[in-house]
């Protein structure tokens, strides 16, 4: 009798976990799962309509007729474009009106209708308004004209319908069409492999970056590589089908990418809303009982409506709502976070002007941070066009011409790389030797084969690769011609045959060829404004580190001869050498990115530059991935910006206009929160002092326009090309704490007195022991003119649009106050008031004194944010 193996069977861990999950899912989790998700409908939607189109298998040089095609665009069976490049129009709207600060408004304002607040109370409505139709305008403006820039970059696929091959987008693609896959692109569908010979990079998908080659009848997945040669393809799943759309689905939550601007405003928001309630809830209580307010009064029949529908806009209880709700506006940060998204909205606007595509929007942060800019040399140092200079013949008598063997295999091979055009051009392409096997040219082989009938195989590639060792004489002859920057190939033959992907051994070398580089005549410039920057600029490339070294000191690289190969290095040696050297040669794709992976430990924010398949692994880690319009679908996929005009020169205007950002935004955001800060100071001094609260909304109102809203905004538009230095958080506090001390201590220097034997003779109460109006209206001005001095610190250094901005809003300041018709809407009465010679001299010394502090203050928090911005 055979034992039960089920109960001798013993549960893997994974199998406890699955039980235990079962028992405690609940009726409402299963209830749910039986309700699929809309996007997991859309995907079902999908497999069924392509469920009822007939299917086809075309002919791979025939491909679908047009009736074919028409039938499957009718059913909907055509590749969505899945890529997103700017947000939807609901969620612009929903992000700038949704938001508890925008909640928090709205309950403050019904509270001043049912308080009977004047209407000047309601002044920060349109204040609230006006950066909520700032952010919706600009980041629609910001949309548009991404998503014209980015049908651009839209990537294209050679399909081929009625016997012909012609160009279209990718979410033009049908189910069944033939598709003609080069290296460089990215696969559009889920296909199936039918002719040719290439190699597949998943790493996108699996992670794992070595090549893939693809035989017939094998799955070619959407998102993955063409790494080299050239390949048929039938697509077999399209859109939300695909296998890479269905592990998107099964993602728990998107990764943004890091932002520290973006992190740090989101923890002020987070500790202000948390902040708000409570105070706002002590501060009820607190003006409840300072206006000598009784719950027994309020609780009578009627005593409660009766006392809130009064229509006494001075009447306690309307009092304690109007300061409470001066409060919670005041500490309202308002426009901050939309300020931001403003300031790097019209960023990515400018960019677009500058024929620059911003894929995400916090690159612009990482961008202007940079301090390492790694770049590869072909395609952004060189212009990616090489010609052949020589070809020298290392045997005395060959078989075949050299023009026919490397014209064969041009054309067996088929490559549509640099390397292959420039070869082209000299050598042409033949039928003069009939090929068998093929093996293309790859970043990690670095070479490329072709087995010929009755004529061995012809290996062509780097020589150090080709052959190993070299031999001496070749290894000197390949060594002068590296020194002169010259690119050198190797030609080298053997009877044998082309195993997998293995060349045979046993090669003898035939020839040498060298190919020149053509330098852009922009390169050098932006090279070395990215020196005068204080931008370390690195060269990796999969060349021989002589030529490259030579290529970089021709661009005006610094160091240029601190150059090392990475050939056969370990990761270890590798991680050693990154911060060490200046340029790298025969780096593989996967030692590039652990390149990067050092620099980053090492405390550098990196930048990469690349426009190639070999370059997407370093990209991927890289803080700021750039890439050019000529580029691969790979390197475009990957990166945060595009150079749709393949212009390196665009690069010190992206920089610049990242700094501009970033260090706007950090003195705008010192702004807001310096207010915060402020009120929070003062709410908890009138809580602990059991006092009623100092302002009403009206009282804030210059500080709200013209201290506040309009300077930052103007400020966040100005040029500001200083290298981004120091951390957000202290900066930010570095300038906002001195900030609100100094308000406070001017406020509170006006609260001590009016504590005071003092405060009959300053006026601040009148003999009778009760609050003048007076002593509101100075602490109105105080807070006001205070305002503008710490405006003026934040404005320096001046220029032109400075100066006229905190000139105007000086004579904006003083204006209202001189005429008594516009003061009042600032402070109800104003036009009733007078003031004393003491009450004005008071005024003068608060104003005079809050200089020096204000001076002192900043220098002692700098102590705090010690790296400035000079």
């Amino acid at each position: 009798m055979q034992p039960d193996e089920n109960k001798n069977k013993e549960l893997s861990v994974d199998d406890i976990d699955d039980e235990i999950a079962e028992e405690k899912e609940t009726v409402f989790t299963k209830l749910v799962k039986k309700f699929p998700s809309a996007k997991e409908m859309k995907m079902k939607k999908a497999e069924r309509l392509a469920a009822e189109v007939e299917r086809v298998f075309p002919d791979q040089n025939e491909g679908l007729t047009s009736a074919q095609v028409q039938d499957r665009i009718e059913k909907g069976c055509v590749n969505k474009a899945t890529k997103k490049y700017s947000k939807t129009y609901w969620s612009i709207f929903k992000d700038n009106l949704c938001t508890f600060f925008n909640l928090m408004c709205l309950i403050a304002a019904i509270a001043l209708i049912l308080a009977h607040a004047p209407l000047s109370q309601f002044g920060f409505i349109p204040i609230f308004s006006f950066n909520i139709i700032i952010g919706i305008v600009q980041e629609i403006r910001a949309k548009r004209k991404i998503d014209k820039l980015s049908i651009l970059s839209s990537p294209y696929a050679t399909v081929v319908r009625d016997k012909k091959q012609q160009e279209i987008p990718v979410n033009q693609i049908v189910l069944d069409d033939i598709l003609i896959l080069k290296a460089g692109q990215q696969v559009p569908a889920d296909c199936i492999a039918l002719d040719g010979n290439a190699e597949v990079n998943e790493a996108l998908l699996t992670g794992e970056s070595v090549p893939i080659k693809k035989d017939e009848g094998e799955l070619l997945y959407a998102g993955s590589f063409i790494a080299s040669g050239t390949i048929a393809v039938r697509v077999e799943k399209i859109g939300s089908a695909t296998y890479i759309s269905k592990l998107t689905a099964r993602a728990k939550k998107y990764k943004r990418p890091h932002s520290e601007i973006m992190d740090s405003i989101n923890l002020f928001i987070k500790v202000i809303s948390l902040a708000i309630v409570p105070i706002a809830v002590l501060m009820f209580f607190n003006n409840f009982n300072a206006f000598d307010l009784t719950w027994d009064s309020l609780t009578q029949t009627g005593g409660f409506w009766a006392t809130l529908f009064s229509e006494d806009s001075f009447g306690p209880l309307s009092m304690t709502m109007q300061r409470t709700a001066a409060v919670v506006i005041g500490m309202i940060p308002s426009g901050l976070f939309l300020l931001t998204s403003v300031a790097l909205s019209v960023g990515m606007i400018r960019l677009a002007k500058h024929n620059t595509l911003v894929q995400d929007m916090y690159s612009l942060e990482m961008l202007a941070r940079v301090d390492v800019l790694c770049l590869d040399k072909t395609g952004t140092i060189t212009d990616g066009r090489m010609t052949v200079s020589e070809c020298i013949p290392l045997q005395n008598e060959l078989p075949y011409a050299i023009e026919t063997i490397i014209g064969s295999m041009s054309a067996a091979l088929n490559d549509s790389n640099q390397t292959a055009l420039a070869l082209r051009d000299r050598f042409g392409q033949n039928n003069g030797l009939q090929a068998l096997a093929t093996l293309p040219f790859s970043s990690a082989r670095k070479l490329s084969a072709v087995t010929f009938k009755e004529a061995g195989t012809y290996v062509m590639g780097a020589p150090e690769f080709v052959l190993k060792p070299m031999p001496k004489d070749l290894e000197e002859s390949v060594k002068a011609a590296a020194k002169k920057g010259l690119r050198v190939l190797l030609i080298a033959h053997a009877s044998g045959e082309i195993q997998g992907d293995q060349v045979p051994e046993n090669l003898t070398p035939i020839a040498m060829i060298t190919l020149a580089d053509n330098i852009r005549p922009e390169a050098i410039d932006t090279i070395q404004w990215f020196k005068d920057n204080e931008v370390a600029v690195k060269v990796i490339s999969g060349d021989n580190p002589i030529t490259v070294a030579e290529v970089a000191k021709r661009a005006g690289i610094e160091n240029a001869d601190n150059f090392i190969s990475l050939e056969g290095l370990s990761k270890v040696e590798v991680e050693n050498a990154a911060t060490k050297y200046t340029v790298f040669g025969r780096v593989s794709p996967e030692q590039k990115a652990i390149l990067i992976k050092a620099m980053k430990k090492a405390g550098c924010t990196v930048a990469m530059t690349g426009d190639g398949v070999n370059d997407i692994l370093a990209m991927k880690e890289a803080d700021c991935a750039i890439s050019v319009a000529a580029g691969s679908d790979a390197a475009r996929n990957v990166s945060n910006l595009v150079l749709q005009d393949n212009n390196f020169a665009s690069m010190p205007k992206i920089v610049n206009e990242g700094r501009r950002v970033i260090n706007n935004i950090k003195d705008s955001a010192s702004i807001y929160i310096m207010k915060t800060f402020m009120i929070l100071i003062l709410s908890l001094t009138c809580i602990l002092t059991n006092c009623s609260y100092f302002f009403t909304t009206s009282n804030m109102m210059l500080y709200e326009f013209f201290i506040s809203a309009i300077p930052s905004f103007v400020i966040t538009l100005q040029p500001n090309t200083n290298r981004v230095k120091g951390k957000f958080i202290p900066f930010v506090l570095s300038r906002a704490l001195p900030g609100a001390l100094t308000l406070v201590s001017g406020i509170l220097t006006i609260f001590i007195l009016h504590k005071t034997p003092l405060a009959l003779e300053l006026g601040l109460i009148d003999a009778a022991g009760e609050d003048t109006m007076q002593y509101t209206a100075l602490m109105t001005i105080v807070l006001t003119f205070i305002g503008l001095v710490m405006l003026c610190r934040i404005c320096q250094p001046f220029n032109r649009v400075r100066a006229v901005l905190f000139g105007a809003t000086v004579f904006c300041c003083v204006l209202v106050f001189s005429v008594p018709m516009l003061g009042n809407v600032v402070y109800t009465g104003w036009s009733e008031l007078t003031f004393t010679m003491p009450q004005i001299l008071l005024l003068v010394v608060i104003l005079l004194a809050s200089i020096p502090v204000s001076h002192f203050l900043i220098k002692a928090f700098d102590l705090i944010n010690p790296i400035k911005d000079e």
